[in-house]
């Protein structure tokens, strides 16, 4: 069944606003879903399809139960009724829609969910009803659907009480906030057994009236109730149905002040989410969606604004997982070592300083528990005696910064959570745990901005202690940066060259490096690949390295999604910093599997190499032909023209056939799209007055400059024929290199173009390039470096000359050499040409690549390889290990000539004759 979803939003809109609307709403509901005319028909005249034995409702066996009422009926606690019905549950009904014509109430017993919503906006829920015709609910994310839906639940609940409630000051926020940690804990506690099953949502059931006018005074009681002692008076004070509550403690109740005012429909919802089962929901990726759909800018993409386990687990287990249960397999069979793990265990700290809602602390918390059950069964195999264990890991060796108000409280609350589900999961595997009421004191968990605090003094250490620093910052370039955060990053980068350029996320590896220097602290943190990418390198990494520290765990770039806002989608990895360690792993993602691969050093382009930086250059590291960018036209687009512009100026100037170009920007060159210009730098003043509509075009190019703000485009205005910044060659041939170009391609497609051809500005160009050139720059010995090294733009490669060229380490070769590098280059444009339909987007994509131009290249690439070495590189890495080597030999080859250099003037002008002065 298909269905126009804006003509159906549309339907139903003008469906309820009808006159005969009682009489019509539900065939003319059923019309704009889709359903035949002859069921409708049917159901119109009575016929068998209606299953209803109610005169005045329809009903379709499998669909839906509609039931009209009178205004002023109740029709919340007629619908609930209906549902439960056995007439429901008999014809299996998926809808069933209660309404007075003044409000509407609907179930989809199917997905377990309830809407109201006044009748005349029925077409703005118009959604909840899809599956009706044949649009199926699904939720896009891999973990449990009980999450998704308490987190919408919730959303909606936080909607409604911001429609009643003036909520606009700091304390007005940070007291909701407050108040909506108090409601989780309460439906989770009622579900886990901190509290009777439907001891809360009973409580504001049975104690409350329908129009929730008095909800806000029973949980404001209730809340005091939670942090008064059993033998506290105000508890005594208080009914019976409340006293039955157990002090929670712990801070969380700890705050007074009025709550919320509520109304019929938040109280409705309120009991709504009290029949979710609380005891499904991961406090480790709860918290994280609930924020979500606070936001109403992420609302769209819930369940996919969450770190994954998983990707929290490759984080902490080569950090400090893996290396715990290495001690473990060592220490078996000894109950001293076990027992020096545990005490080993109970003092490690964690600490998260950009730690949101808690993900990364939770996941670790609860790792470290199960790691230190295993501790225990090992320490149960060995003893003579029977022992009765007890935890010795506390939330108070968790640590961390938050600067949102609602993510601080959400994480504190996620850590009790947490411990109170590792708490059951202890208890099934020894048979006792210790009580959870009243509650310990939570995390560490601090609300502030970490790029202005002291992280030493949220957690404090010692050299010799056992801190593991993670998380996940948020990923920000410049051009995303508030004016905060570059203030923020002033302060945290003073004395840095160019620190403006770097990610945001460098300022936490940066403070992490300075927090974890001299000491047995270690850290893994989830960053953009940025940072290991182009001129941020050389910005960061140096000053990292000369604190003593290295790279000991670097995952390969890999796509991430997290609940940080504008970072969904981006490439990340994960990079470990240690002082101390001895192993150095990379880890690789082979046909899905991650594994892992000892290194002697991990430079920070996270390949196996030294810790050098590739630092811009503005000439080439060797002897080679110079690259430069193509011709920047800055003219408002009147100097180019597509095939039809060409032809209709043709048609209008004949003689302006002599001035036009074929032009090639980098989607042109890539993609095989047609485009001309007008180049005009050999006219003179008379050849051009001579053709008016060429004329014309030149004019408005010289408003388009005099208008720009940019004062190099004024300057210019006075040539308005000629393109802004003119590179052209003006003789023989050139070597094209587009300036961007897609991560999916394993070559940057390059073009070699007689100087006929004019290239813009979005591509470089190497004047007077030969084949050996064009070779050497197509061979994946070139592309692994510039992939290495070059900035990115997303996830594309951005290729530029000072980074990628200029520094590459071009190999020596003979002239015999250099003659079979130009013949196999020759082989690759040969092979292009048998496809002259097909754009290089098609030839350089990796599923359509032709078999003869991919061994065109596959040829060129081991003879490019073998004027390196005559032993092939058995991968990119190796390879990349070799080039790296190269090129820091060649820059201590540089400088020594320099010093040289610099050494041979200060001899000589220290032997030159001195003037005489005069007296």
């Amino acid at each position: 069944m298909s269905i126009n979803q804006t003509q159906l939003y549309d339907t139903l809109q003008s469906l309820t606003q009808q006159a005969d609307v009682r009489a019509e709403f539900i065939y003319g509901f059923l019309d704009a879903y889709g359903f035949a005319k002859s069921t409708i028909t049917q159901l119109r005249n009575g016929g068998a399809r209606n299953v209803a034995k109610i005169a005045s409702d329809v009903a379709l066996k499998g669909q839906l139960y509609f039931h009209p009422v009178q205004v002023g009926e109740n029709l919340h606690e007629i619908a609930e009724l209906l549902k439960g019905g056995d007439a429901i549950k008999a014809q299996k009904i998926r809808f069933v829609i209660v309404t007075d014509f003044k409000e509407l109430v609907a179930y989809d017993l199917k997905a377990d969910e309830r809407m109201e919503t006044p009748f005349t906006d029925l077409h703005q829920q118009y959604s909840f009803f899809l599956p009706l015709a044949g649009l199926e609910k699904s939720y896009t994310h891999s973990e449990s659907v009980a999450d998704v839906k308490a987190a919408e639940k919730m959303g909606r609940l936080f909607d409604l009480i911001r429609e009643r409630n003036q909520i606009t000051t700091a304390e007005d926020v940070h007291g909701l906030n407050v108040f909506l940690t108090r409601l989780l804990f309460c439906f989770f506690a009622e579900d886990t057994g901190i509290f009777a099953k439907h001891q809360f949502t009973d409580a504001i059931k049975s104690t409350t009236r329908e129009d929730g006018e008095d909800v806000a005074e029973l949980l404001s009681k209730l809340f005091a109730v939670l942090s008064s002692p059993d033998d506290g008076s105000l508890r005594q004070s208080m009914p019976a149905h409340l006293r039955a509550f157990p002090y929670v403690n712990g801070g969380l109740f700890e705050q007074r002040g009025g709550g919320p005012v509520f109304g019929a429909k938040s109280r409705r919802l309120l009991l709504e989410c009290g029949t979710l089962d609380w005891s499904q929901i991961n406090p480790d990726i709860f918290g994280s969606m609930f924020q979500a759909v606070i936001d109403e800018e992420q609302r769209s993409t819930m369940g996919q604004h969450y770190t994954s386990v998983s990707n929290i687990m490759k984080v902490i287990k080569p950090l400090f997982l893996d290396k715990l249960y290495g001690e473990l397999e060592r220490s078996r069979g000894s109950e001293k070592k076990l027992q020096v793990l545990l005490e080993r265990v109970a003092r490690i700290k964690v600490f998260d300083p950009a730690c949101g809602s808690g993900n990364f602390l939770i996941i670790a918390y609860k790792e470290l528990r199960r790691f230190e059950m295993e501790v225990f069964r090992a320490l149960n195999s060995v003893s003579k005696q029977n022992v009765i264990f007890m935890t010795g890991i506390k939330l108070s060796q968790f640590y961390g910064i938050e600067i949102d108000d609602f993510a601080h409280e959400i994480a504190l609350l996620s850590l009790w959570l947490a411990e109170h589900q590792m708490h059951q999961e202890f208890q099934a595997a020894f048979g006792h745990v210790e009580p959870m009421l009243p509650l310990k004191a939570s995390g560490n968990i601090i609300h502030g901005n970490s790029l202005q605090l002291d992280w030493g003094a949220v957690c404090s250490k010692q050299a010799e202690n056992e801190v593991y620093l993670i998380g996940n910052p948020p990923f920000l370039g410049a051009s995303n940066r508030s004016d905060e955060q570059d203030a923020d990053m002033e302060l945290v980068f003073e004395g840095f060259d160019k620190h403006k350029y770097l990610d945001l996320v460098a300022s936490w590896f940066w403070l992490g490096a300075k927090y974890i220097q001299s000491s047995k602290a270690e850290m893994a943190l989830v960053s953009t690949n940025s940072i290991c990418q182009g001129e941020q390198v050389a910005m960061l990494w140096p000053s990292i390295f000369e604190l003593g520290l290295s790279i000991h765990i670097a995952y390969e770039a890999f796509p991430w999604k997290n609940n940080a806002k504008f970072n969904a989608g981006v490439h990340v990895s994960i990079i470990g910093l240690s002082a101390r360690a001895e192993v150095k792993k990379i880890y690789k993602n082979i046909e899905g599997d991650w594994h892992a691969h000892e290194e002697g050093n991990i430079s920070p382009y996270l390949v196996a190499g030294s810790n050098l930086a590739v630092v811009s250059r503005s000439v080439p590291l060797l002897p080679v032909i110079p690259m430069v960018y193509g011709s920047k036209p800055v003219d408002g687009g009147y100097l180019l023209l597509d095939r039809l512009e060409r032809n209709n100026l043709l048609e209008k100037e004949p003689l302006a056939q002599k001035w036009i170009s074929v032009l090639y920007g980098a989607d042109e060159f890539i993609n095989g799209r047609e485009r001309f210009c007008l180049w005009l730098k050999n006219a003179s003043e008379e050849e051009i007055q001579s053709m008016p509509t060429v004329m014309r075009r030149v004019k408005q190019v010289e408003q388009f400059r005099l208008a720009s703000k940019k004062a190099q485009t004024r300057q210019v205005a006075n040539t308005p024929h000629l393109f802004c910044e003119i590179r052209q060659p003006e003789l023989g041939q050139y070597i094209l290199v587009p300036a961007h170009s897609s991560e999916n391609r394993e070559y940057v497609p390059m073009g070699f173009f007689d100087c006929s051809v004019v290239s813009t500005n979005a591509n470089l160009t190497v004047p007077g390039g030969t084949l050996y050139e064009f070779g050497v720059l197509n061979s994946k010995v070139h592309n692994d470096w510039m992939r290495t090294v070059c900035g990115r733009l997303k996830s594309d490669f951005r290729y530029a000359a000072s980074l990628v060229y200029n520094t590459f380490p071009w190999p020596d070769a003979t002239d015999g050499q250099r003659k079979q590098i130009e013949n196999l280059a020759e082989d690759v444009l040969m092979a292009r040409e048998s496809y002259p339909d097909k754009p290089l987007a098609f030839l350089y994509d990796p599923l359509t690549m032709p078999d003869d131009l991919r061994a065109a290249h596959r040829t060129l690439d081991s003879a490019v390889e073998r004027l390196y070495r005559p032993r092939p590189f058995r991968d990119a890495s190796e390879r990349l290990g070799y080039l790296f080597a190269r090129y820091e030999m060649l820059i201590e080859q540089e400088r020594q000539n320099l010093a040289t250099q610099a050494s041979v003037k200060k001899t000589r002008k220290s032997h030159a004759p001195k003037t005489a002065t005069a007296e």
